[in-house]
């Protein structure tokens, strides 16, 4: 048996200095805007050997409920967007995806998401929504700006491929 023996010299220690670097944003909303603040995320779900669904609540504090023994982790976040108006200035709003949304997996696998459902912070409901599938709303917060949050129910097929899945939600928002 041969034994090895390896030296490597260890640098010295010297001053040291170094710099970074960091990013600041800001965003200036005109009246009539509207920005998405965060993504529509169902989390982690094991491969399934039964078809199942995840009901994404989408309040402040989201919750996402599993149905079919589906076992799901990690983030459950809504849709979220702000506006900008003025304080009693009404929108009304509608997804345009015809109430599904298509997520699209690997090698052409989709899962949907129905039953859009729509939560408000500094929005009050009115009537009058028309084709407006979201509602009308009334901008209540005396700096004219708003959130709303969007959810769904995710349905997941039995044994569907695995991998990341991905879709768009079509919002329109009009200002009047």
């Amino acid at each position: 048996m041969t034994a090895l023996a390896l030296a490597v010299p260890l640098p010295a220690l010297a001053q040291a200095s170094g710099s970074a670097t960091a990013t600041a944003e800001a965003a200036i909303l005109d009246p009539g805007t509207v920005v998405k603040t965060a993504d529509m995320n169902f989390g982690q779900i094991a491969k399934p050997a039964s078809a199942g669904t995840v009901v994404l609540v989408p309040t402040a504090s989201p919750v996402c409920n599993v149905t079919g023994g589906l076992v799901r982790t990690g983030t459950c976040q809504p849709a979220e967007f702000a506006v900008m108006g003025q304080k009693q200035g009404r929108i009304r709003m509608r997804e345009q995806n015809g109430g599904v949304i298509t997520l699209l997996g690997p090698s052409g696998a989709t899962m949907q998401v129905t039953n859009i459902t729509l939560s408000t912070t500094d929005l009050t409901p009115i009537n009058g929504a028309g084709g407006w599938n979201l509602g009308r709303h009334e901008i209540t917060s005396n700096n004219g700006t708003a959130r709303f949050r969007i959810g769904g129910t995710l349905h997941v097929n039995a044994n569907q491929q695995g991998g990341a899945y991905n879709g768009t939600l079509q919002l329109e928002v009009n200002f009047n």
